[in-house]
């Protein structure tokens, strides 16, 4: 996965980056920024809360597996 900058311009989405070579037809992912403050429910207050106590205990979940579940989730997102 690559990651590139950029802003729509006219509707279109525009990589900020000149050398960018993407080839026609590349399926992509675009995840739109807010500058509006984000508030979570208390049950993800809860989950974040917990993740970060199993965080300080050593616990966790390997990178690989966060990889996959992330490339999982874009293939659900990206099938509608």
């Amino acid at each position: 996965m690559t990651i590139y900058p950029g802003r729509v311009v006219n509707g279109h989405v525009e990589i900020d980056v000149e050398d960018a070579d993407l080839p026609e037809g590349a399926e992509v992912s675009v995840y739109l920024h807010s500058d509006e403050k984000y508030t979570p429910t208390p049950e993800e207050a809860e989950e974040i809360e917990a993740a970060l106590e199993e965080a300080e205990l050593g616990g966790g979940m390997p990178a690989e597996e966060v990889i996959r579940e992330l490339r999982a989730l874009e293939e659900t997102l990206r099938r509608g």
